[in-house]
């Protein structure tokens, strides 16, 4: 599996949880503010296979998003909305707010007062890219 990125949300109080679920309700009243990004209406979207060039079918979950990528002038499934946070895959350098995925990301991070973390626990400063904390060790 490709290493991701999430938008969650983190405790304020260190004696909670690290992370605390992002409500779907809010979740998609961010993705209809936010410009760049919508909601994923259909239930799958179709890619290739890189080696057999075969349509593959995927399957959209609930909360899903895409990106609309300008100079392809499309959209394209870019985030998926799983128990209570957003996943996308680290295919793009942290940082680079002309990559709309990042771009997105940060602008529904913002605007959910939420931070954006890898898989291995570190948190992205939202805008250098850069890491700046890292959760794990500070368990």
């Amino acid at each position: 599996m490709a290493y991701a990125l999430h938008i969650c949300r983190l405790a304020a109080d260190r004696a909670a949880e690290d992370v605390v679920p992002i409500p779907l309700d809010e979740w998609r009243a961010a993705l209809s503010a936010t410009e760049g990004v919508r909601w994923f209406a259909a239930e799958h979207y179709t890619i290739e296979n890189p080696t057999t060039r075969q349509p593959i079918r995927m399957k959209v979950g609930e909360g899903a998003a895409e990106a609309f990528f300008p100079k392809d002038e499309r959209w394209y499934p870019a985030i998926r909305w799983f128990e209570g946070s957003a996943s996308f895959n680290a295919r793009l350098q942290p940082g680079d707010m002309t990559h709309p995925v990042w771009a997105a990301a940060v602008s529904l991070a913002t605007r959910l007062g939420a931070v954006i973390c890898g898989d291995e626990g570190e948190v992205y400063d939202l805008e250098t890219g850069r890491v700046v904390r890292d959760l794990e060790t500070e368990k």
